[in-house]
Formats: structure tokens, sequence, C-alpha cells
């Protein structure tokens, strides 16, 4: 699916796997143990009251199960699901608030990719590839219709997904 972005600097457009990428995302919950092998690494229940006082460290290194958990489990809507919001956003129109999405799901990215095994990094630099280009796009300013590589992120989520 093609659409010119109409708020955009001069046309953006997401290429033909955003659907890919909608897929992906509304099959995340149905794959098998990407969500199961994290919950037994959570503290238990017992030890809740400790927890508000000692927050986690958000610049130290994940493990393998702590890497799916950023993707596939933590905050009321996963990574993998912001992911698929922000592409079909900036294919519907890059208005300030999409634009805005993606950068945000850019710059957790890029947090995210320092943080893990060097396993989950080259996945992570398969899925930012439409978020920098983007990026880089805005930051010269360039007037051209922009064609954004979707299928670098369904791809780069496959990788990820298998690691899990």
């Amino acid at each position: 699916m093609v659409r010119p972005v109409i708020t955009a600097p001069a046309g953006f457009r997401a290429c033909g796997a955003l659907v890919a990428v909608a897929t992906l995302v509304l099959l995340a919950g149905c794959s098998p143990g990407g969500g199961a092998d994290v919950g037994a690494s959570a503290p238990p229940s017992g030890s809740a009251s400790a927890a508000p006082s000692t927050k986690p460290d958000p610049d130290a290194p994940l493990d393998a199960n702590q890497a799916c958990a950023a993707m596939y489990v933590d905050n009321d809507k996963t990574l993998e699901e912001r992911i698929g919001t922000a592409l079909v956003g900036a294919s519907d129109g890059l208005d300030g608030q999409a634009a805005d999405q993606m950068h945000a799901t850019a710059v957790e990215l890029g947090r995210l990719e320092t943080r893990v095994p060097e396993e989950f990094r080259g996945p992570i630099e398969k899925i930012r590839v439409p978020f920098l280009q983007l990026q880089e796009s805005l930051d010269q300013a360039e007037g051209e219709q922009l064609e954004l590589d979707v299928a670098s992120t369904v791809e780069g989520l496959k990788e990820y997904r298998e690691l899990c």
C-alpha cells in the first residue's frame, strides 16, 4: 500500500510491506515462547513492596530474556506494536503527531540497540531503517518523495522473534 503524504515535505510514502508489519503486530500475541519465558524471570509477587523504592537502570545491559521482554512484553503496548503503529501512521500522512511517533520509536530502538546482546543488534538495525530514513530526510529538508524501507523492518522483526 503506497500513499502519498499530504502534510509531509513533498510526499513521503511507505512501501507495500507495511501490510506485513501490521500482520506481524497482530500476530505478536500468538507467537509461542515470547512472553512465557520472560515471565519466569519476573520477581515473585512477594517482593513487590521493594519494587517502588528501586528502579532498574534504564541503561543497564539486557540479557536475552530481557531483550525479548523489551520488544514483546514491557509496557501497555509492546514495542513491536508501537513500531507498526508508527509506520502505519507515517503511511497515512506524516503530520506532526506521526513524525513525533516515528522519532520517539527511533529513539527507543536506538537505546535498546545499545543494551541488547550482540545477536539482537543486527535485527534492530534492520528494524530502524525506515525510521532513520525519515529522520535523515527531514533533517536534510528534502522536498522529494521518499519510499520508506518497511521491508527491512519486517525482516528485522522476524529475525528478532526467532531469537526469542
